[in-house]
């Protein structure tokens, strides 16, 4: 070794020298750690194209660190060692594990995979990957829900769903959606189904659909018997957003207004005016020139905000939703205003063998309201509709001449004629006030118990308590109040509260021996019902300032303060147990099986023979794919061909049918004793021994497929059910029986069906992407059976409906064996005469005027069910924006125009008319004849409609700094309807027996606009 020390050095600046040498080698070997420690990996992820994929996730193995991809593909991520693995998933690819090592920049290729096909779905109590379902399940996530501001969480679903129909036939902000699944099923029952959150009996109305992850609906009997007898009408299962370990918050806002979809066409003073100086019609003058509808209207602001809170860790995780909107509705004193909340806990222990989770909901409602048990006073509309046009809001506004023509009244409203029994329409929203509170808590906890991997055991249990409180109140001047009934004021108030308990217990064991894949469920139920109201009324109080907060100090029919009062009160409970149990096997991957059966009772049947009743199903599957003779046809991905057979039941709405319920009669129904008059206590109704469930029999087979690397998938199902034991009232004998008529399981419905879905990804490039979405159902129903040898009718059929006053006692549908559910039922016009009177069609076909029509001249004249749905939904990205479409449309169906039938004609002078009322009838007369129940009222109400259109922009990450994500957005709801009908919605409501009923006293559907913004933080 040559000399260490340079000339002259001395030996003692070799040890300061070598211990600075020294210094800075541990220095650098330092730095070297802890660069490794926070070394940078960058890379970008493209599919099989070599396109980016956006948004694809990157995740360090073991932890929850990691980010997602950018707008190009790219990503930038934290490494600490050379060991670091990232795993790297995106939608519709196999995720791959990639190994770190020295790289610093990696390019990650991802395969297409058939994930579509294990995406997990919901069924009753559990889930299943989607690729192992043997029965008629619909599954739509998030991130498929219908966009932009809805008003529950049933709109979520609108056109998403074959065979799903979701109705809102109103712009009232307090209403909510009306759903039907696959028909009609019952004569008296509830047709809705049943709707589970979070495995929990509830209502849409109480979950923020911001909240709402994923919707599952059980269409089929195999899939809903489980549910035993809740789940004939199907069942909704809601999952709600999950609490994990990664701290989010996320904000999401907007703000909106709405317009009138239609109007009606009505006169305008002027017009009005000029019609009565030519004679045409014979009407007061009130020499003002009012629209009614303007009046009663406004430009409304709506408002709506939801913060999520998620954080905390592996073990222990915490979410926290708070949702709050505020609608106005486009009518004066009607709004909305809703309140949601909801803290879920959950906490895991013993190596996550125990979990626990606990939830707390509460949802808080207020809305005023202008009727009587009711929100908005729909009669307004149709007021506003027919007032005179000349008459000034304000009676110091009324030609002085014809003041003397109104009635006597001191209000400063100004009133029609008294021959006129429609109210100043401004005067009603303004002299009516009432509030109404809704409040809704719901406690629930889960435990699960997992021993083995192959062994879990859960127990549920929910107490949910409801709670309404309303009072309303008219005041002096209220023209109704004062004048019709010769009253100062008018109050009433109620309450109603429901209290649900449930408890649920399951033990679920799965195993794989080999080729066989064998899960068992096995379960208990109980639910506890309590339901109870109270109401009371009263009128002529002593000063206008009093109302349902005194109510006891108004007259009544009395001089004296709170004497005969009307009160009402209930209370009613019941319970419901059960059994259930569920067995999945596969064999070889290829033969699915599944058998499930519930056993419960119901305490509506005490009394009954038949207390307990049992629904059992069954339903196989083949996944033709995975045949060795399908392995060289590379473009099918996915192939499967479902059958199934399920029993569900319908219980009745009230209970104890199968016994003697007895009740107090009036006071005028009483006998002598003891020196006093008192009350009989008599039975209520006759007592059916032989009362039993409605029963439905379902027959499912179904094709679900996915080809060309799952670029198009979708499902085929053809289902035929059967609805036996129907409940009806059937005229009996008096005596033996108390009374005419008994409660009897005698009828029969069906229902035939098919239901398409076929999903499309027409582009999936870097820049530019398109989604498509088609459903399609069809759905025939008949009545089979209406009497039997013991419970006759007079008839095979009944009539339902109400043509409404003036003609009242008219019915507008028929219900007869044989035909169809919703038959219209009227007569059919062929002409008019010359002098304005109808010409109809007789039984035996010949042309009759309307003077010589009989009653048995009347036919059907239309059906107001929808024979054929279509949805239709597109969903497009281009570089950072995104455009959402849904479309849906109903044929082969008609309505009956309430409106038309009673505006729509000449004869009513003193009330202003819809102008068609003015003009001739097919081009010949203006009508001259009464108002008669007939097909020309009666319209095809086909259509087709642009249901929500959704524009937003998403800005890059960290954008703003400190903010994660960022999107605007716009959306017009209800933004087009293409039809031939003539009324201001064709999409209208009805009974489930008088469907296709358009009412003239609505609240017609509205168009939102609405901006919006969504933050994650």
């Amino acid at each position: 070794m040559k000399n260490m020390f340079s000339k002259g050095a001395h030996p003692s600046e070799f040890g300061h020298r070598q211990t600075t040498m020294l210094m800075l080698g541990l220095f650098l070997l330092v730095s070297q750690c802890l660069f490794a420690q926070s070394r940078i990996i960058k890379g970008t992820v493209y599919d099989e194209h070599k396109d980016a994929l956006i948004g694809a996730s990157v995740i360090l193995k073991g932890t929850s660190q990691g980010t997602i991809t950018d707008i190009d593909g790219n990503f930038s991520v934290e490494a600490s060692d050379k060991n670091t693995v990232l795993i790297v998933s995106y939608i519709g690819y196999d995720a791959q594990e990639i190994n770190v090592g020295s790289q610093t920049f990696i390019k990650v290729q991802l395969k297409p995979s058939s994930l579509a096909l294990e995406e997990v779905v919901v069924v009753g109590y559990g889930s299943q990957k989607k690729s192992e379902l043997t029965a008629a399940i619909s599954s739509v996530k998030s991130s498929d829900f219908v966009r932009g501001n809805v008003r529950d969480a049933g709109q979520l679903l609108k056109g998403k769903i074959a065979g799903l129909s979701i109705v809102n036939s109103t712009g009232d902000p307090t209403e909510n959606s009306s759903i039907l699944l696959r028909g009609t099923n019952s004569l008296q029952g509830n047709n809705s189904p049943l709707v589970l959150i979070d495995g929990i009996p509830g209502d849409l109305r109480t979950v923020a659909p911001e909240d709402v992850a994923q919707i599952d609906v059980l269409k089929d009997g195999s899939s809903a018997a489980i549910y035993g007898t809740r789940a004939t009408n199907g069942v909704i299962l809601v999952t709600t957003r999950k609490a994990n370990s990664d701290f989010s918050i996320d904000y999401n806002g907007y703000v909106g207004t709405e317009e009138f979809v239609k109007t009606e066409r009505v006169l305008t003073g002027d017009e009005f005016r000029s019609l009565i100086q030519d004679g045409t019609i014979s009407a007061t003058d009130f020499g003002g020139n009012t629209d009614w509808l303007e009046a009663i209207t406004r430009t409304p602001i709506n408002h709506g905000h939801n913060l999520s809170v998620k954080g905390g860790s592996e073990k222990t995780n915490y979410l926290l939703n708070v949702n709050y909107k505020k609608n106005q509705g486009i009518f004066k004193k009607s709004d909305n205003e809703a309140l949601i909340v909801r803290l879920a806990v959950n906490h895991s222990m013993l190596n996550d063998k125990l979990r626990l989770n606990v939830s707390v909901n509460s949802n808080t409602q207020n809305y005023t309201t202008t009727g009587d048990g009711s929100s908005f006073n729909r009669g307004v509309y149709s007021a506003a509709l027919v007032t005179n046009p000349t008459l000034p809001i304000y009676k110091q506004d009324v030609n002085k001449d014809v003041l003397s023509s109104m009635p006597e009244y001191d209000g400063p409203w100004a009133q029609p004629s008294a021959l006129v029994a429609i109210p100043n329409p401004l005067s009603t929203i303004e002299t009516a006030n009432g509030r109404h509170h809704r409040q809704r808590t719901r406690l629930n906890g889960n435990v699960t118990f997992q021993p083995i991997e192959s062994l879990k055991f859960n127990a549920l249990l929910s107490w949910d308590r409801y709670n309404e409180t309303r009072g309303y109140r008219e005041t002096f001047d209220n023209f109704n109040t004062t004048v019709a009934h010769s009253r100062d004021g008018f109050a009433s108030r109620g309450t109603c509260e429901t209290t649900d308990q449930l408890f649920e217990f399951t033990a679920q064991y799965s195993e794989v021996f080999g080729i066989h894949n064998i899960s068992v469920l096995g379960g208990y139920g109980y639910q506890k019902n309590i339901w109870e109201d109270y109401w009371m009324r009263n009128w002529n109080f002593p000063t206008d300032q009093f109302g349902w907060d005194n109510i006891a100090l108004g007259r009544g029919d009395s001089d004296i303060a709170g004497a005969a009062i009307p009160i009402n009160s209930n209370k009613t409970s019941g319970n419901l147990i059960s059994f259930f149990g569920r067995i999945n096997y596969i064999l070889a991957g290829k033969y699915l099986a599944t058998i499930s059966v519930r056993h419960e009772a119901d305490s509506k049947f005490v009394g009954s023979d038949q207390v307990w009743g049992t629904f059992p199903a069954v339903s196989l599957a083949w996944r033709i794919n995975e045949e060795n003779f399908m392995k060289n046809i590379k473009w099918i991905n996915s192939l499967k061909l479902r059958a199934g057979y399920g029993v569900t039941g319908i219980a009745p709405s009230n209970p104890y049918l199968a016994t003697y319920r007895l009740g107090y009669t009036s006071n005028n129904d009483t006998f002598y004793y003891n020196g006093q008059w008192v009350n009989k206590l008599t039975p209520q109704s006759n007592p059916n021994p032989e009362f039993t469930w409605e029963k439905k029999k379902e027959f499912n087979v179904g094709l679900d497929f996915s080809i060309l690397k799952d670029r198009i998938s979708g499902s085929v199902d053809a289902y035929y059910r059967k609805t036996v034991d129907l409940l009806y009232n059937y005229p009996v004998p008096v005596p033996p029986n108390v009374y005419g008529t008994t409660l009897a399981n005698v009828g029969t419905i069906s229902n035939k069906g098919l239901e398409i879905l076929l999903n499309g990804v027409v582009f999936n490039k870097k820049d530019f992407g398109w989604n498509t979405t088609l459903t399609y159902s069809t759905n025939k129903n008949k009545l089979d059976k209406l009497n039997n040898s013991k419970y006759q009718l007079a008839n095979d059929y009944f009539y339902v409906g109400d043509a409404q006053p003036p003609m009242s006692g008219v019915p507008t549908h028929r219900v007869k064996v044989g035909e169809p559910i919703g038959q219209i039922w009227g007569w059919k016009v062929l002409d008019i005469t010359e002098d304005g009177k109808w010409i109809y069609e007789d039984q035996n076909g010949n042309a009759v005027e309307s003077k010589d029509v009989k009653i048995e001249d009347r036919k059907v004249i239309g059906n107001g069910l929808p024979k054929h749905y279509l949805g239709w939904n597109n969903d497009f990205r281009y570089k950072n924006f995104d455009l959402s479409i849904t479309m849906r449309g109903a044929f082969g169906f008609q309505n009956v125009n309430f409106t038309r039938l009673h505006y729509e004609n000449y004869r009513d002078q003193a009330m202003n008319n819809l102008k068609a009322g003015y003009e001739k009838v097919f081009g010949k007369a203006v009508l001259t004849d009464s108002k008669q129940f007939n097909s020309y009222y009666v319209e095809d109400g086909d259509y087709w409609k642009i249901d929500n259109i959704v524009l937003g922009y998403n800005f890059k990450k960290d954008f703003i700094k400190g903010i994660k994500g960022m999107r605007l957005y716009f959306s017009v709801q209800n933004a087009l309807t293409i039809t031939g009908y003539k009324g201001l919605d064709p999409e209208v409501g009805g009974s489930l027996l008088t469907p296709g009923t358009d009412d003239r006293n609505k609240y017609p559907t509205t168009r939102s606009y609405t901006f919006g913004v969504n933050l994650n933080f």
